[in-house]
């Protein structure tokens, strides 16, 4: 049987946990891992604060200054970092159990492009909102993006519908957002640099706005835990467990676009965290059965998302000055992380173009053919006329017809000889 990259996730693996113990050990090496790249985070950054004063700083004895920039700055984008990793991480890891797909993720949903396009209506409009109320519209948006796209790969069963369902919508969400930003530039100021991702925060203001909601999120994706469990046995092997399959998916999505939500708005989109935590946890289930279920997979997926962006986060500021740090948002690094990563996934799934081919493919007659090449032609000639006709100045085409034959006048010239080449 060919293997393709919408295999169950761990809990149904063909290759069976070596070992009862240990996936304790691992989660600490993790938490280790977090800590060592949180303080080494703190102490990094365009003021002259080095680790001594940091030290002097957290225990109350620095001088004025260097604690404002360590209170005020850097231990906001340390929580920043750690809270978007933890919740990506999270979101990914579930969007990939019940959808049984290892592609899924809050990027391949379209979750944060909906999020970006819902919040740039709300700026283009003109609407000022405070930060719980952007996290409401963030939300609505990711969610019915996530929606959309199950929707159109069956719900989410189908790895080559997914990421095509998914990055379709991405890029038409994206595309309509830029077009928002440039007609709209005084309204949506400042939205072009958030969406890049960045972590750097002006005190704790908006973390803590964001933590009731990533805590409500989190909670509400660990009593699904058993359930999700459940769908990775395969839908009818669930309903014969008494899970109510397709109320269970949507509770878990919407949860995850809360959690999306929540990241999108304190930092903007986090690029391909969701997609390369699970991916990094998922070896570990085949040797440690305390990753296997859902229950210790989740938080093993929220730690190694805090080490990404807090590891992306140092980085960039150790591969960089400090005054240009500050310009590269983080999710350029995530971004850049995760393109590598889908890159190796995609050598890794064999290829199965020729695998379950249909015997026969059924085509239209000659008369659909004919009658749809015919609207195209009138489509295209429609489109042209109007593209030589309509712009900042209208004309007729007893204009054109003058251009072409030379008679029109220097205003008609100019006109036509920049908008006919275009």
């Amino acid at each position: 049987m060919t293997v393709t990259a919408t295999e169950p996730t761990a809990a149904t693996a063909a290759t069976v946990p070596t070992s009862r113990s240990g996936a304790a050990a691992v989660t600490a090496g993790i938490v280790l891992l977090v800590a060592v790249l949180a303080v080494v985070d703190i102490t990094q950054g365009t003021a002259a604060v080095g680790p001594s004063e940091v030290f002097k700083a957290l225990t109350g004895r620095a001088d004025p200054d260097d604690a404002s920039v360590v209170v005020a700055s850097r231990l906001p984008r340390m929580t920043a970092g750690l809270l978007v990793g933890a919740v990506l991480g999270t979101a990914g890891a579930v969007l990939q159990a019940v959808s049984r797909n290892v592609l899924a993720s809050p990027d391949t949903l379209a979750v944060n492009a909906g999020s970006y396009l819902a919040l740039g209506v709300a700026g283009a409009t003109g609407v000022s909102l405070p930060m719980l109320a952007s996290s409401g519209v963030a939300f609505v948006g990711g969610l019915a993006a996530a929606a959309v796209v199950l929707g159109l790969s069956g719900l989410g069963t189908g790895t080559v519908r997914l990421v095509l369902a998914g990055t379709a919508l991405m890029l038409g969400l994206n595309s309509m957002t830029e077009g928002l930003l440039l007609l709209f530039p005084e309204q949506t100021e400042g939205l072009y640099a958030w969406n890049q991702g960045s972590i750097a925060q002006n005190g704790f203001d908006g973390v803590l706005r964001m933590l009731p909601i990533a805590l409500i999120g989190l909670a509400g994706l660990m009593l699904t835990a058993r359930r999700v469990d459940a769908l990775a046995l395969g839908d009818d092997a669930a309903r014969g467990l008494g899970v109510p399959v397709r109320a269970t998916r949507v509770t878990v999505v919407v949860l995850a676009a809360l959690l999306s939500a929540a990241a999108v708005t304190l930092a903007g989109p986090i690029g391909f965290v969701g997609l390369c935590a699970p991916a990094l946890v998922r070896p570990l289930a085949r040797r440690f059965r305390g990753f296997t279920r859902s229950r210790g997979a989740m938080p093993a997926a929220a730690l190694t998302g805090a080490a990404l962006v807090l590891g992306s986060d140092v980085l960039l500021r150790a591969l960089v000055a400090g005054e240009r740090a500050v310009s590269v948002p983080t999710g350029v690094v995530t971004s850049l992380v995760g393109a590598v990563f889908l890159v190796a996934m995609a050598l890794r799934v064999r290829d199965t173009a020729g695998a379950g081919a249909p015997d026969r493919l059924r085509t239209p007659g000659r008369g659909v053919f004919l009658a749809t090449v015919t609207v195209l032609v009138v489509v295209l000639v429609g489109l042209v006329i109007a593209a030589v006709l309509v712009g900042d100045t209208k004309l007729l085409l007893g204009d054109v017809v003058n251009w072409a034959q030379g008679r029109a006048g220097r205003a008609v010239s100019f006109v036509l000889d920049t908008r006919v080449p275009r």
